[in-house]
Parts: structure tokens; C-alpha cells; sequence
């Protein structure tokens, strides 16, 4: 068994990049994986090589992703079969790896390393649910990890120590701490549903617990490095830090207001200024209006452009609109809590201001929506607190008016980023039909000459030659109309009306023949 094991090790150091060789031993490798108890240092090996080709760097093809997911998989099969110590090492290395690859998820990145980032952050935090007291001791040591970089940055406040927090290796790192203290809080619920009807389970609360600890430390990150550089062009990873804590907030059914730092955006002068035109000048591009309002994707993005930071309209749009999505979710997860009148007071004052300071249109119809809901749930609210017997000291729930059949705080969330997904879907730019027919065009010749490539100086010749001629076309002036010249002699003659159509009775009037 050993050399067997041996072999399989060196075969996988020497497959390189052959996807279909690495897949396929690393799927045989499965059911031999319990015998390796008998030998720790290969089991370490094969743990360190599983973790390579897992977060492997370089190649992002579909074929490799299925080479991802079979070393995933060993990876946690080495990680429940064999004794104590080896998670403590999956958990570590695998952080490791996510954080070294997670400094290439940028914007610049968004198809290739973005979703290789989403599948890893999937992986680990299944394995840091598989042991609550083991992940207690590794979310530990890099939360606090992550809070000495802030302190760092809080006390020298050099360009060196505010780039190590303000950047995506950072930002990625916060998003994984939240998604695991999530699902551990939904993994702990479901257990309990489960133990409560079959009897048992107190050990598992005790150990989740120890992970709920964790969420007060996070959320003072959080905060933290939302108030570090408080200036107009980190409104986006503001943004950024704003969702995390509402998904805190929603997965452990805890209060986290996020609303100073929402309408901290509303106060920035730059809103109540009049927006540049496109293109500079007087003479500004109005063709791309409607292109450029669509064109910034605060998501994928930490900081506005140091020139004209937040003074174009496609900038204040995009701030706005994400401003008053989260400003509504916001609104929405709390709306069960018998406090939500008083919650609600600043944002309605704020608001009517703001519909008073601001002239644009879509942006008062924004804050419009959000004063009805809230004015609609405060109503609700001050009905149904009246009906508690509790004292308002007395209330520890923060869903004390939820009724029995509606949706938590954490399944209204997902529902509500759910369908924002399939909004920002559906309004994304569709590739034109021109570039459809050329991509086409391009691949066909490939298949037909496979040694010849087609010169894109020619291809865009032929563009700009079909661009001219539809032009040429519009601007080419109409033809006149010929007046009708009507025969006066054809209608006087008032005798060919009477007169019959010369038709065989019996004739079949059809294209096929009959016989």
C-alpha cells in the first residue's frame, strides 16, 4: 500500500497540466483514501498536493475546474476520515491558498479569476463547518490577523500600511470570514429543527456558539475599515462593507444598523452638485447616455477615478441606486422589530431633505419608494406592538411581530439579493448583432482554413466599408413620387364592369397537378 501510494503521488507531481490524467486519478484515489491512516507523512503530502492542484494559479478551463473540484473533494475526505490533527492542517492550508490567490481578484479579472475565487471561498467555508471547535481556533487567529492589519493602518496612517486594507486580498479575506460565520448560524438552526424533534444536540450549540462569538469582532472590522479613509472615492467599498453586514445581520438575526453610512452618502457635497457632461465641454458625446448610466459596476470596483470622483452622471447614478437598494434591504430586515418607528425616523428625515435639495427625477422617485415603505411598515408595527403584553425591556427576540408563516431575517436576504442577481442579469449590455455575424464569419473560415488566419485590419475594413453603404443609404435622398396619370377613355367605358370573367367551370386553381 505504500509504494502504491508512492507511485499515485509521483504520478500526480509529473501529470503537469493533463486535466483528463489528473481527473481521473484523483476520482480512483477515492476509495483508497481511508487506508492512508496507517501512514501520516503521505497523508500530508497527498494533502499538500491535493491543495495545489486545488488552488492551481494558472489555468482557469472548464476542463482543470473539474480537476478543482476532485481535489476538493479529497481534500475533505482526508479531512473527516483521518484522525484529529490533519484538519487543523486542511483548514490552514486552504486559507493560505485562498488568501495568496485572492490578490489577483480584481475587476480586470471578472471572467476568469472572480468565479476560480467564488468556487474556493465555497470549499473552505464547507470545511470550516465540519468542525466548530477546530474553525473556532482558525477564524480566531486570522480575524484578529486582519484586525492588526487595521490597527496598523489606524496608527501610522502611511500609503504602505492603508494599501493592506484597502485593497481586494483584504476585502476578499472579509467576505470569506462573513460567508463561514453565516453558514455555521444557518448550519446550527437546521440542527436545531432537527434536535428539537428528536431529542439531543446540546454539544453541537455549544461549539457553533464559539463561532457566534466571532461576529461582534468582525462587525467592529468591518466598521472600522469603512471609517478609515472617509472620502468620496471609497464610496464603493463602503458599499462593499455595508452588504457584509447585512448579511451578518440577516444570518445571525442580529442588529447591525448600516444606516449611518448610507445616508453618510446622501450628505456628500458632491450629490447636491450639478453632474459634469460626458465628454467634457459643451460639446459632450449625447449618444452615450444611455450606455454610460449602465456601464459602471460598483461591485466589481473599491474606488471612483481620482478625476472628477463622483461628478458624472453615470457615477452618481450607479452610487445612488446601490445607495437605496441596500437602504431598502436594510429597511426590510428589520421590519418585524417592535423599536422600527424610532429605527425609521432619521431615514424619513433624511429623506423629505433630500427630495427638497435634489431636482433629478429618477433620484426622488428612489427616496419616494423608500418614505412608502417605510411609512407602510411603521404602521404595522405601532398596530401590532400594541397588542404585545411585554414591556419594551422585556423583549429580547428582534422578530417579536414576525408572524409564524413569514420568512426569517436571513431567507428574506437571500430572497432579496436572489432577484437583485436576476435584475443586474437582465440588464446587462447584449453583444450586438454585427459582432455576433463577425465572431460567426471569423469562425467558420478558421474551420474551413485551419492554418490561415483572417487579418483584423481587413475585417475591419469590410466594417467600415458595410458602415459606410448604410449611411450612404440613409442620407440618400428620396425619389419623388410619379403622379398617376388616369385614362379618361377607360372610365367612361362603363360596359366592361357588366361584363363576365371567362372561366371553365371544373378546373382545379392549384400549384400541383391533378393528374
Amino acid at each position: 500500500m505504500e509504494s502504491f501510494f508512492k507511485s499515485t503521488l509521483h504520478l500526480l507531481s509529473e501529470a503537469g497540466k493533463d486535466a483528463n490524467l489528473l481527473k481521473f486519478v484523483l476520482t480512483a484515489l477515492s476509495k483508497y483514501v481511508p487506508y492512508l491512516t496507517a501512514f501520516p507523512k503521505i497523508t500530508k503530502k497527498l494533502l499538500k498536493t491535493c491543495v495545489k492542484l486545488w488552488s492551481a494559479p494558472l489555468d482557469t478551463s472548464e476542463d482543470y475546474n473539474a480537476v478543482r473540484l476532485q481535489a476538493f473533494l479529497r481534500i475533505r475526505q482526508l479531512a473527516i476520515t483521518q484522525p484529529y490533527p490533519l484538519i487543523e492542517d486542511c483548514l490552514k492550508m486552504t486559507y493560505l491558498s485562498y488568501a495568496q490567490r485572492s490578490k489577483f481578484g480584481t475587476a480586470s479579472n471578472v471572467t476568469s479569476v472572480l468565479p476560480t475565487l467564488t468556487f474556493m471561498g465555497n470549499c473552505i467555508v464547507e470545511l470550516y463547518t465540519l468542525d466548530y471547535a477546530s474553525a473556532y481556533q482558525h477564524a480566531f487567529i486570522y480575524i484578529r490577523q486582519l484586525a492588526l492589519h487595521l490597527r496598523t493602518a489606524l496608527m501610522k496612517h502611511t500609503p504602505e500600511s492603508l494599501a493592506a486594507v484597502y485593497c481586494w486580498q483584504y476585502i476578499h479575506c472579509l467576505k470569506l470570514w462573513v460567508a463561514v460565520l453565516s453558514a455555521s448560524q444557518k448550519k446550527n438552526d437546521s440542527l436545531d429543527e432537527s434536535s428539537s424533534k428528536l431529542g439531543g444536540g446540546a454539544g453541537k450549540d455549544e461549539e457553533a456558539n464559539l463561532l457566534r462569538s466571532l461576529v461582534y469582532p468582525l462587525t467592529e472590522i468591518i466598521l472600522g475599515v469603512c471609517r478609515l479613509v472617509p472620502t468620496t472615492r471609497y464610496v464603493p467599498l463602503r458599499l462593499h462593507c455595508v452588504r457584509l453586514l447585512q448579511q451578518l445581520a440577516a444570518s445571525t438575526e442580529s442588529f447591525i444598523p448600516t444606516t449611518s453610512l448610507l445616508l453618510g452618502i446622501l450628505d456628500l457635497k458632491e450629490i447636491s452638485m450639478k453632474p459634469l457632461r460626458q465628454g467634457g465641454g459643451k460639446g459632450g458625446n449625447k449618444k452615450k447616455k444611455k450606455d454610460d448610466v449602465r456601464g459602471l459596476r460598483l461591485p466589481l470596483i473599491l474606488k471612483l477615478p481620482k478625476e472628477g470622483t463622483l461628478r458624472t452622471m453615470e457615477q452618481l447614478d450607479a452610487v445612488l441606486k446601490e445607495t437605496f437598494v441596500l437602504l431598502n434591504r436594510e429597511v426590510d430586515l428589520y421590519r418585524y422589530s417592535p423599536g422600527f418607528p424610532e429605527f425609521t425616523f432619521t431615514i424619513l428625515q433624511r429623506l423629505r431633505k433630500f427630495n427638497k435639495d435634489v431636482s433629478n427625477g429618477r433620484w426622488r422617485a428612489y427616496a419616494k419608494g423608500t418614505i412608502e415603505l417605510c411609512d407602510k411598515y411603521s404602521a404595522l408595527v405601532i398596530q401590532g406592538r400594541s397588542t404585545l403584553v411585554d414591556a419594551p425591556k422585556d423583549i429580547r427576540r428582534l422578530e417579536a411581530l414576525k408572524p409564524t408563516n413569514t420568512p426569517s431575517m436571513g431567507k428574506r436576504y437571500e430572497a432579496s439579493v436572489a432577484k437583485e442577481k436576476r435584475l443586474e442579469a437582465a440588464t446587462q449590455p447584449v453583444m450586438k448583432a454585427k459582432t455576433k455575424a463577425s465572431l460567426n464569419a471569423d469562425g467558420e473560415g478558421s474551420k474551413m482554413k485551419s492554418g490561415n488566419k483572417r487579418n483584423s485590419d481587413e475585417v475591419n475594413d469590410e466594417s467600415d466599408s458595410e458602415e459606410e453603404a448604410q449611411k450612404r443609404k440613409k442620407t440618400k435622398p428620396r425619389a419623388k413620387k410619379k403622379k398617376a396619370v388616369v385614362n379618361e377613355a377607360d372610365l367612361k367605358n362603363v360596359e366592361a364592369l357588366n361584363e363576365e370573367d371567362e372561366v371553365e367551370e371544373g378546373i382545379v386553381w392549384s400549384d400541383s397537378d391533378s393528374d
